[in-house]
């Protein structure tokens, strides 16, 4: 073996067998893989067919993520939009509601406690709100019971004329 010092890396004369490392195996199956795509892709005859089944694949894909991301970000809005509304009521001092908002909440409370809730008219006043209407006796009482666990109400005055007030018996 004769060495040769004119550079800084040593070499042999000696024949090394070369072995190819595996990042060349993977270069060749890649390009045999990439070579049948595109052969599958641009056959004369079923490539058009198989191109547009690719396509609607990746439209279907590209849809249903776009749409699940939509949906993500709507539900992380709505949760942050909830707890910050959570933290700032903590925040507030008890009955500091306005009347308006009052009203939208027992209007909300009406629309979930009766079945005709168009029959009912509500005036809020400083936490205190009056209700006029015609409905039946359940749904009277019911209502006002649903109400006076509205956040903010301080009181009911119940004038609801019911079906029992109209006809004497």
């Amino acid at each position: 073996m004769c060495r040769m010092e004119n550079t800084n890396v040593t070499r042999t004369r000696k024949r090394e067998q070369v072995k190819l490392p595996v990042a060349s195996g993977m270069t060749f199956l890649s390009g045999i893989l990439i070579g049948s795509l595109v052969m599958y892709l641009l056959d004369p005859r079923q490539g058009v067919r198989r191109r547009a089944l690719a396509r609607d694949r990746a439209r279907s894909i590209s849809y249903r993520t776009a749409t699940r991301i939509g949906k993500a970000y709507r539900h992380l809005s709505n949760r942050l939009f909830g707890t910050f509304a959570e933290i700032s009521d903590t925040l507030r001092p008890e009955g500091a509601v306005s009347d308006r908002k009052l009203a939208a909440r027992v209007r909300t409370t009406i629309g979930r406690s009766i079945r005709r809730p168009h029959k009912v008219d509500i005036a809020v006043h400083d936490g205190m709100v009056t209700l006029r209407g015609d409905l039946k006796p359940h749904e009277a009482g019911q209502l006002v019971v649903a109400i006076e666990s509205v956040p903010g109400v301080i009181g009911v005055d119940n004038q609801i004329i019911t079906a029992q007030q109209i006809m004497p018996q």
